[in-house]
Parts: structure tokens; sequence; C-alpha cells
């Protein structure tokens, strides 16, 4: 039985459950949000998460760190999606939002089965590349 198939039993505490014959899958939205932070990573000309310095900083972050700047509202398999990020100065501001919606949109359906309503994306500012500090080494 698909996730989309599945009868959801909305909590109390902002995650999503599905009871199935086989038992219930509980999603909690720090989930989304490390899926969103994931995806974010992948958008050219999305520099930082606001409040990091740099995308190094999520190297071994459990999901709980990486939710900063992202904000998960889910409700009946259906979720809403805020992102706060600063991208890189030069890019097309618009095209480049446009593409991070579409990424974050397209990794949370497909990684969770479940429906995004709406990607909001608030960008915080813009960085000069040459201003970050270098990246971390492995």
């Amino acid at each position: 039985m698909s996730v989309d198939e599945a009868t959801a039993v909305p909590p109390a505490d902002a995650s999503e459950v599905y009871e199935q014959d086989n038992g219930r899958i509980t999603l909690k939205d720090d989930v989304v949000a490390f899926i969103a932070t994931i995806e974010m990573v992948k958008v050219d000309g999305v520099i930082t998460m606001s409040g990091r310095s740099n995308f190094s900083d999520y190297d071994g972050a459990r999901s709980k760190d990486v939710e900063k700047g992202v904000t998960v509202k889910i409700d009946n398999n259906h979720c809403s999606i805020a992102v706060d990020v600063n991208i890189k100065y030069g890019v097309n501001v618009y095209d480049t939002a446009r593409r991070l919606q579409r990424a974050i949109k397209d990794g949370v359906e497909n990684y969770t089965g479940m429906v995004v309503d709406r990607v909001d994306i608030t960008i915080q500012g813009m960085i000069n590349e040459s201003s970050l500090p270098p990246p971390k080494k492995a």
C-alpha cells in the first residue's frame, strides 16, 4: 500500500502518521526539513541557509541542527515548507528562488510521498562568495 493509499491520522505533535494494515508510519517534520536542506545544497546560486556561514557547516549535522532556517507544517499528507536562505551575489534572484522551490518540492514529494502545497522562500541576503570562509576539509 502506498503512502497515498494510507489513511492519514494527524497527531498533535506536528508529525504525519499513516495507519496501514502492517502498522503505523510516523513522519516527523524534522525529516521533511532535513530533505529540504539537502535539496538546497544542490541548487546553484544558493550559498547558505540563514544563520549559517556555509553549507559545509552541515557536514555530519543531525536533523535538529539542519532544520534551522526551515519551517515545516504537515497536515493530512500535505505539507508547506518555508526556508530562509542567502544567495550568491550576481545570480538572478527570481530564477534561483524558483529553482529552489522546485528542487525542494520535488525532493520532498519523491522521498516522502507527501503532497507539497507550497514552498515559501525568503531571501535573507546576498553574499559575495569571496567573503565566505574556506570550506572545511574532510
